[in-house]
């Protein structure tokens, strides 16, 4: 069963329908309850009932595919010292989706958190930042923990994987070029 069965309009959710919307069984809904992730309130009957804004939340919090999100166009933004990285990206993907880039360290930083993009491609090493702490950070933030991050760097394989256990899903070597920096993309945008 699917999110397509659950009406979305509601105000408020069973655990069955939440269970159905996050893709998982009642039993974990409940254990999400229990263990203060998800908040609900119970009926007289002693049923769990969740509210739709503390679901969304829940849903966004752990980067779970979220149904009630209206926003079609999708979020890339580029922490790059390639200023046409912007256009390029337009190019690419076309005006279906949004784009933004930064030079410059601390407006990357103000627009990643601001925009929340779908996609952040951040250059390591670009005026001293290091892209594992950018990495370390946005997996501590739970608001910008779904944001899907694509790193360039050219520290070599032992740095990848540091990368990767940092929670970041595409990593691309510089000397592999643009053409693996846009595939990345791609698929950080399915």
């Amino acid at each position: 069963m699917g999110t397509e069965e659950v009406n979305l309009d509601k105000e408020v959710f069973t655990t069955f329908d939440v269970a159905n919307i996050c893709n998982a069984n009642i039993t974990s809904i409940k254990n999400w309850i229990e263990q203060g992730e998800l908040q609900a309130h119970r009926t007289p009957g002693g049923h769990y009932r969740i509210k739709k804004k503390v679901l969304q939340d829940f849903l966004n919090r752990h980067g779970m595919p979220n149904p009630f999100v209206e926003r079609k166009r999708k979020y890339v933004f580029a922490y790059s010292a390639n200023t046409e990285i912007e256009e390029q990206l337009r190019k690419r993907f076309g005006e279906i989706h949004e784009y933004g880039a930064s030079d410059e360290m601390v407006p990357a930083l103000l627009r990643i958190g601001e925009w929340r993009p779908d996609a952040a491609i951040i250059e390591d090493g670009l005026h001293g930042v290091d892209a594992l702490d950018v990495a370390d950070a946005i997996q501590e933030n739970l608001d910008l923990r779904p944001i899907k991050l694509i790193v360039v760097h050219s520290r070599g394989q032992e740095f990848s994987d540091k990368l990767r256990d940092a929670g970041v899903q595409f990593v691309v070597d510089t000397k592999d070029g643009d053409e693996d920096v846009y595939e990345a993309t791609r698929r950080a945008l399915l």
